[in-house]
């Protein structure tokens, strides 16, 4: 019986996890969304979800191979790990899109976790005998009213997008509710 359970509690936390970078999977992230959107309609902390990706990936596995490519998406999900508070969120829905969940943030506190994942994952990588040195777009989407979670990842999606079209490896803040001067960074 206590080998059955093992093995439920195993099947749960694979069903929940990413298992390239051991990172909260999509399921994990949607799950943990939900709720904390949900505790807005109750009086919640404001949320912050910030969604990245590793700036020109591609063409580090069309370059170095996916192994490399691999590599690399394990010590990124490692930097932004080292990058928030054990109670925020760092998830990897797939490929090397990545996002953060922070509760109780405020748009100054998003943005300072938006700057120290930047300078993080400036600091060179060895992967396969190679130095890379990656940049990764941010964009952030804050909440303190209750929204779908679909619209706030909307957000985040199409403020990532800025931060690319603006150049790559910085962050941009999408305002959403929040007021009009607080709207972009670096």
């Amino acid at each position: 019986e206590e080998a059955l359970a093992e093995s439920r509690r195993e099947l749960e936390r694979m069903s929940r996890t990413d298992p390239l970078t051991g990172l909260a999977n999509r399921r994990q992230l949607d799950e943990r969304l939900t709720q904390a959107l949900a505790r807005l309609g109750r009086g919640g902390p404001p949320v912050a979800l910030l969604y990245l990706d590793v700036d020109h990936f591609k063409q580090v596995n069309d370059s170095l191979g996916h192994a490399a490519g691999d590599a690399l998406l394990r010590e990124f999900a490692r930097r932004l790990r080292d990058s928030v508070r054990v109670t925020d969120l760092v998830a990897r829905p797939g490929g090397d899109e990545f996002v953060l969940l922070l509760e109780d943030p405020g748009p100054a506190g998003a943005e300072t976790v938006a700057r120290k994942v930047l300078e993080a994952t400036q600091v060179p990588i060895e992967v396969e005998g190679t130095t890379l040195v990656v940049g990764t777009s941010i964009g952030i989407a804050c909440a303190r009213r209750p929204v779908e979670p679909a619209s706030l990842m909307a957000r985040a999606d199409a403020a990532l997008y800025m931060a690319k079209r603006a150049g790559r490896n910085r962050y941009h803040l999408d305002a959403g509710d929040q007021p009009a001067d607080a709207s972009d960074g670096i």
